[in-house]
């Protein structure tokens, strides 16, 4: 489990520094993958299975039956941003949105917020 969660550790720090760079649709991308790795890692600790699918918001309600959280609105806001812009700041040709510093930002919060459950 500590390899997940060194990993996430990395993917958030990478996410700072890419943010800090101006590489706003990869800040996003990396943003998702450290709440995704915590979260697996979360569940790989506590149940030894995992969950294959990069929906933050279901993979924190598995964490959820597991872990003694609070899923309010905002985090579930949070999950499901991270969620929807993953394939548009990976591949170009999905992006529907166009991701300046404000959803950079609004990405580095809400994998701060999701990373501390």
């Amino acid at each position: 489990m500590a390899k997940w969660f060194e990993k996430s550790e990395r993917e958030r720090e990478v996410a700072l520094l890419l943010f800090d760079k101006g590489y706003y649709p990869e800040t996003c991308f990396h943003c998702h993958i450290a709440v995704e790795l915590k979260f697996k890692g979360i569940l790989i600790e506590k149940t030894g299975a995992i969950i294959y699918t990069h929906s933050l918001k279901r993979i924190l309600q598995e964490v959820q039956k597991v872990k003694d959280i609070k899923i309010t609105d905002e985090i579930l806001d949070c999950a499901n941003y991270l969620s929807m812009l993953y394939t548009g700041s990976r591949y170009p040709e999905e992006s529907l949105i166009d991701m300046g510093k404000e959803e950079g930002e609004k990405c580095v919060k809400c994998m701060e917020k999701l990373l501390s459950l």
